[in-house]
């Protein structure tokens, strides 16, 4: 018979990576493509704060290569919300102010909406 996690346990790790201090090697960067920029973003909310206020040019590097999907897929470990976030960077009809929207509303609907 195999156990479950409980919802308990689930509801600790969204808050942790909503809010918790991410090891070092877990941690985003915004650097951009000249590597001028060096933006910690050690949880969620410290991404979706960093996200809003990075210049179009850094934003649009990172989406481009597909790094925030890869972050929140391996770092995050939410494969879920990064093939999400895959789909946004993918759509390159999107804006770098619309595709932060979209990504900031699937982020927050998972990690900071009540459970």
């Amino acid at each position: 018979m195999q156990s479950v996690r409980g919802k308990a346990e689930r509801k600790r790790h969204r808050r942790k990576y909503a809010e918790g201090e991410l090891e070092p090697e877990r941690v985003f960067y915004f650097r951009g493509s000249q590597g001028k920029l060096n933006l910690r973003a050690q949880n969620l909310s410290t991404f979706l704060q960093l996200a809003a206020g990075v210049d179009d040019e850094t934003w649009l590097f990172h989406l481009h290569r597909g790094d925030y999907s890869k972050w929140l897929s391996l770092a995050i470990k939410d494969t879920d919300l990064g093939e999400q976030v895959r789909h946004i960077e993918e759509d390159h009809s999107l804006s770098a102010v619309r595709s932060r929207e979209e990504i900031a509303k699937a982020i927050e609907a998972k990690y900071t909406a009540p459970a």
